[in-house]
This record gives C-alpha cells, sequence and structure tokens, in this order.
C-alpha cells in the first residue's frame, strides 16, 4: 500500500515537474520524494536487523569516608578498611535495543562484547527488561551472558563463565581482592589462601543463541573494582564495546551519522533511477509484466498457504481482470478434487499442497512454489522455549502428559493441538517429526477435557486451519501444536501467549532447514495435466514466476523456489 501510494505520488510530481527539459523534471521529482520516503527507509528498512546499544553510565559508587582534618572522623581502623576497600568500586549501566524484528545475536554475525578497562567484574544484572516481565524470562536474558577474562598472562586463565557461576564465586572473590591495606592498623588475620586463585573476568558477551524478540530492550548493570595492584590514583573509567560490527552500533554515534548517510544515499540511488526511466525509457505504470488471460480459476487446498495465495490472486485480478477464487478445504482434499475433475474443466482448478499429496494421480503435474518451514508452538504459562525431536515424539506417543515430567516448575497437563486429516501440514508433521507414525487418537473437542474419549489418559483434539489450531494454543494453558513458521510469526507479532520452539537447538528458518532442521517441506501448485494456452491457468504459473510474486512471498515469510534470475532454489530441487 504504502508503495502504491509513492508510486503515484512521484507520478503526479512528474507531471507537475514537466516542462521543456525531462532532466531537470525528474531530478525535481526525485527530491521532493527522497524528503518523504527517507525516513520510511530509516525506519522499518535499514533497522530491519539492527541492535544498539548505550552506556548511559559510568561513575564512581562513593562510599568515601568523609574526613576531618587529617584524621578520619570515625577512627576505627576497620571503618577505614572498609572505606578504602569500597571507594575502588564503580558502576556500569548499558541499555541494549533491539531496533527491529526478532533476532538472534547469531545473526549479528560478530562476537558482542563490552570491556571496562583495567577493572575486574564483581557482579552483574539485568534491569528494565521491555518484553520478559514474569522469572522465566528475565532468566532467559540472564543465561544469554557470557563473562570472560581478557588477562592473557594469567595462568590459569579463567574459562567463560554463567551470571549464576560469577554469583557464586562473589565471596572467594571479595576476600581475595580486598584485603585491608590501611596504615598503621592491626594486622588482620586472613585465612588460608588456596591454591588456586579464584577467577577473574574482566568482560561480557552476548552469546550467539540469545534471542531478542522485535523491539526488545533491556538493561545490564554491571559492579566493578580495581584489580589488585592498582589501589592508589583514580578509578577507571572507559566502556570498549563490539567495534566494526554493522549490525550493533554505539547509539550515540548512530544518531549522527546514520541519517544524512541514509539520506544521500537513497537520495542518490532514487535520482539515479528516475533520471533513467525518464530520459531513458517510458515511464511505465502498468505494474508487473505478465500475459494475461480473460476467465475464471479455483484454487483450492492448502490452509497454510490460502493467505498468501489469495493476496498474489488479487494482485494478478486487478492486473489482468481475471477472477481467481481461493476456497481453503485442505491440502488432501483439494489434490483429491483437482483428480477428480472431468476434463473439459481441468483448466480451471488447481490445487496447493504442502509437501508431495499421495492423492495425486498419474495425470497430475506439481509445480514448486515456496519453500514452508513448520514450527512446534507452545502456550507460554508452560515456561519451554525449546524441544528435542524426541520429546515431541514422546508427547505425541502419550510417554510424557506433564510438562513437570520435561522441565522444573509446577504441574501443566500437557494438551496436544493437531490438525485435522486433511491437512497437508499434518502430513508433514507426522512425516518428518513422527517418523511416519500418526499423531495420536482424536480424544476431546474442547481441547481442555477428554469430552470424546472420557478414560483417555492424553487430551488431544484437532483444528481445520492454522489460525485456529494457534488460538487454540494460545487459549489453552499447557497446549502445544505445529503450524507454519509465518502463521507462527504473526501469532507472537500479535503479542499471542505462545512460544515458536527450538528443535534440537535449532531455531526453525530456511538456513536451518538447509543446515538439516528436518521441520519444512514444498509448498506445491498441482494441475491436472498441462493447461491450454491462454487460459487463466496458464497465465497464473508464468505470473508466479515474477519478481513481483518473489517479493510478496519473500514478504510473506516464505521462500519462493524460483530465484530472481529464474533459476530454481536448492532446497525445491530436493524434494
Amino acid at each position: 500500500m504504502l508503495l502504491g501510494f509513492l508510486g503515484d505520488l512521484l507520478y503526479s510530481l512528474l507531471e507537475s515537474f514537466s516542462g521543456e527539459n525531462p532532466l531537470i523534471a525528474a531530478i525535481a521529482a526525485t527530491v521532493a520524494v527522497a524528503a518523504i520516503v527517507t525516513p520510511f527507509a530509516q525506519r522499518y528498512a535499514a533497522r530491519r536487523k539492527r541492535v544498539l546499544y548505550r552506556v548511559q553510565s559510568d561513575s564512581k559508587i562513593g562510599l568515601d569516608m568523609e574526613l576531618n582534618g587529617d584524621q578520619p572522623l570515625y577512627a576505627d581502623p576497620y571503618l577505614a578498611d572498609v572505606s578504602n576497600m569500597f571507594k575502588r568500586l564503580s558502576s556500569v549501566v548499558i541499555r541494549i535495543r533491539n531496533t527491529g524484528g526478532d533476532v538472534s545475536v547469531r545473526d549479528l554475525g560478530e562476537a558482542v562484547e563490552f570491556v571496562f578497562a583495567d577493572r575486574v567484574i564483581w557482579n552483574a544484572r539485568i534491569s528494565d527488561p521491555s518484553h520478559r516481565a514474569d522469572g522465566e524470562d528475565r532468566k532467559k536474558l540472564a543465561d544469554g551472558l557470557e563473562f570472560f577474562s581478557t588477562d592473557a598472562a594469567s595462568r590459569p586463565i579463567p574459562r567463560p563463565a554463567t551470571l549464576p557461576e560469577v554469583r557464586r564465586t562473589l565471596p572467594k572473590r571479595l576476600r581475595d581482592a580486598f584485603r585491608p591495606v590501611t596504615a598503621g592498623s592491626a594486622p588482620v588475620a586472613e585465612p588460608e589462601r588456596e591454591a588456586e586463585p579464584p577467577p577473574v573476568w574482566h568482560g561480557i558477551r552476548l552469546k550467539p543463541s540469545l534471542h531478542l524478540k522485535a523491539r526488545e530492550r533491556f538493561k545490564l548493570i554491571v559492579v566493578l573494582s580495581e584489580p589488585e595492584g592498582k589501589r592508589a590514583g583514580p578509578v577507571s573509567k572507559g566502556v570498549s564495546g563490539p567495534v566494526g560490527h554493522k549490525r550493533i552500533k554505539d547509539e550515540r554515534n548512530v544518531r549522527r551519522s546514520l541519517w544524512p548517510l541514509v539520506t544521500a544515499a537513497f537520495g542518490v540511488l532514487l535520482a539515479g533511477l528516475w533520471i533513467a526511466a525518464v530520459v531513458i525509457l517510458p515511464i511505465n505504470t502498468s505494474g508487473p509484466v505478465v500475459d494475461c488471460a480473460e476467465g475464471s480459476l479455483t484454487i483450492v487446498g492448502s490452509t497454510a498457504f490460502a493467505p498468501t495465495m489469495t493476496d498474489v490472486a488479487k494482485e494478478y485480478s486487478a492486473t489482468c481482470g481475471a477472477e481467481i477464487t481461493v476456497t481453503a478445504n485442505g491440502s488432501a482434499e483439494g489434490v483429491r478434487e483437482v483428480a477428480g475433475v472431468e476434463p473439459a474443466r481441468q483448466d480451471e482448478i488447481a490445487a496447493l499442497s504442502d509437501g508431495r499429496a499421495g492423492e495425486a494421480t498419474q495425470d497430475m503435474t506439481a509445480r514448486p512454489v515456496a519453500v514452508i518451514v513448520y514450527t512446534m508452538i507452545v502456550n507460554n504459562a508452560v515456561g519451554v522455549d525449546q524441544l528435542t525431536i524426541e520429546q515431541v515424539r514422546d508427547i505425541y506417543a502419550g510417554r510424557y502428559r506433564d510438562w513437570n515430567q520435561l522441565r522444573a516448575g509446577p504441574s501443566i497437563p500437557i494438551r496436544v493441538v493437531g490438525r485435522g486429516g486433511e491437512s497437508g501440514s499434518r502430513r508433514t508433521f507426522e512425516q518428518t517429526m513422527l517418523g511416519g507414525e500418526s499423531q495420536g487418537e482424536l480424544t476431546s473437542d474442547s481441547c481442555e477435557n477428554a469430552d470424546r474419549v472420557v478414560d483417555a489418559p492424553v487430551i488431544r483434539c484437532e483444528r481445520n486451519s492454522a489460525e485456529g489450531l494457534v488460538d487454540e494454543v494460545a487459549a489453552t494453558p499447557g497446549a502445544i501444536g505445529y503450524v507454519d513458521l509465518a502463521t507462527a510469526n504473526q501469532a507472537t507479532s500479535d503479542r499471542l501467549p505462545v512460544t515458536v520452539q527450538k528443535l534440537d537447538g535449532q531455531y526453525p528458518d530456511v538456513s536451518s532447514a538447509a543446515a538439516g532442521y528436518p521441520f519444512w517441506a514444498i509448498e506445491y501448485l498441482y494441475t491436472k495435466g498441462e493447461p491450454d494456452q491462454g487460459t487463466v491457468l496458464e497465465s497464473l504459473i508464468g505470473y508466479l514466476r515474477t519478481k513481483s510474486v518473489y517479493a510478496e512471498l519473500v514478504e510473506a515469510g516464505y521462500t519462493p523456489c524460483v530465484t530472481t534470475d529464474g533459476q530454481t532454489y536448492l532446497l525445491c530441487q530436493a524434494k
């Protein structure tokens, strides 16, 4: 919608500025539109995978003892020792915020580390998380921190540690780092030194596995001390953050440099494109190039892919005037309907199937459209964000019946939500996740009680659409289900209480599928025979290979099977 509005605006400006010199008209229109477009580009495009940090404070804690002349106001030597200890402490507050969509630290491409000059880390904590209100979610952020040493000369070099380990060793490090040193005070008996010195850490890094939700932010508060050999002089300051990153930046520098950089780059790009369009080429306002056809077409099948195909059909109809109806009745039923159509009507209907359809007959042709990645989703009340494939199989086999068998926490009965027998998503789930086994007997209509099979040990219900399954998992404590990733991401964007699950440590996306993530399939368009030339079906098949549809599929969260250079995507060749 935004692009269409801007296109109309550009064309109107070109008409307004047009005159004897089209070059001047194009430049004038480019400058005017660049001023409007750039804020949108910077907000919605440039920061799609961008994390910013800001050192909000770096200061001495300030527990110095007041002096009265040359003598301490409190002459107790023990108090002087305590003062000497605590005046060497400082604190740093770093705000980290994700300015785009969901992103993992691994996606940023480089190590994200903070080092605090010569200072040694005492303790740290997470403060003010924007998206993680309960203790379990806050713990996920804390578990995403790793503490490391930069002192290569120390032996042994402390291994990287987690925040719980840092806190657990705090008493030992306190005893070793802060001993009384006040001149003239009586010696304080020290416990016998252990053979191995306590670990010392100088920096904090974000683990690659840490996942930040869209627009998520939090504060990292670190308590530090001067190293043992530096008790005199001022307290150190300075924080060395990630250097050379393209996708994580110091917020103060970004605010000074990003805006003019984007403005200049986008303005130059627009100028080049529109000068070429006006001076060299005719202005094209007709939309994507496609051989249009008149008539009608019905597309049946997949409920998961139906919303995206509906949008594609609307764009085609708006360009060509044909009438295309999309009916989501399930992959299996859709393919059967096309298989049984009369030869005279075989150019009037096609079917979408999530994966290869066993119902297809020999005279049917399957054309790959897109890679469709699936994910397991769990109700947020469970407090689980990753499962193994073996655990999923045991859940659906009924060997696990309560979530406290899989994680520490309160008892929450497991409620299994699946898809109906006509669903291609169900077929893909059973083939890839359950090793060909069935998802189990239907025992419930409500998903809360075994109202169909009263004495059933496991509550299993089914829903007829991807959206219906997501709604049921979101509404039912303890529920687990499966759905395509695009629908799951939309649910999390809508703030529904469902959690996308990692499987065997892999986050569901197309890159993971190429690396061995099993839960995915190809979305196929099935036709009976080859469509005649000049029909809407033949024209639509060609339209699905255009760059316009490529962009629409990517926007919907799918990977098109036909690349922008007309080649078949690697995963689409594999199945």
